[in-house]
C-alpha cells in the first residue's frame, strides 16, 4: 500500500510553503551553434530592439512551459542535519563541498496536480526553489521510491544552494 497520501498529508500539516519555478522550453534560440551551444556574441550583434535572451542551454523563455507553483515541503539548513542519520562524508561525496547556506529539501513528486522535476536543473537562475524569501538552485537531486511498494515516484530529496539572499520582490 502506497505511503504517498500519508506523506502528502504530513506535508500539508507540517510542511512549509516553498515556491517551485522551472522553465522548461523547447524553443531553440537562433543563436545556437550547429554543435548545440549558445552563442552570446550573436545576441550582442543583433540590432535594437534586441531579441530575448536565451537560457544557458540555448532555449528561449516559453511561458506555456513554465511551472511556477507554491508547494509544501520540508526544507532545513544542511548544517542542522549533522546530528541526524545523514553522514557528512556521504553528503560531501554526493554534493561536493558544502557551503554555509546550503539547505536540504524534501519535496513531493507531485503537488496540486503539478509534477515536480529536478533533473537537468538550470543553473543560471531561471529555475529556482524559493523558501523563506531566499532563492536556491538545485545542486543535487534524488528521486526517492516509496518504502512501502517501491513506486519510484514518492518524493524528491534535493541539495539546495543559495543564489539570492536579497529580499524577493517579484
Amino acid at each position: 500500500m502506497s505511503t504517498v497520501p500519508r506523506f502528502l498529508g504530513l506535508l500539508a500539516t507540517h510542511g512549509s510553503p516553498a515556491r517551485y519555478r522551472r522553465v522548461d522550453s523547447l524553443i531553440a534560440c537562433p543563436c545556437r551553434t550547429p554543435e548545440g551551444f549558445r552563442d552570446p556574441q550573436w545576441h550582442m550583434a543583433q540590432p535594437a530592439p534586441k531579441p530575448p535572451l536565451c537560457n544557458e542551454a540555448g532555449f528561449l523563455p516559453d511561458p506555456a512551459a513554465t511551472k511556477d507553483v507554491i508547494v509544501k515541503a520540508f526544507i532545513q539548513p544542511i548544517q542542522s542535519t549533522r546530528a541526524t542519520r545523514l553522514n557528512i562524508e556521504i553528503m560531501m561525496e554526493g554534493w561536493g563541498d558544502i557551503e554555509a547556506d546550503d539547505h536540504l529539501g524534501i519535496l513531493p513528486y507531485e503537488y496540486a496536480g503539478v509534477t515536480l522535476n529536478f533533473y537537468d536543473w538550470g543553473r543560471s537562475g531561471e529555475d529556482f526553489v524559493e523558501y523563506n524569501d531566499r532563492r536556491f538552485t538545485v545542486i543535487n537531486a534524488n528521486l526517492i521510491p516509496d518504502p512501502a511498494d517501491g513506486n519510484e515516484k514518492h518524493h524528491w530529496e534535493v541539495g539546495l544552494r543559495l543564489i539570492n539572499d536579497a529580499p524577493i520582490t517579484a
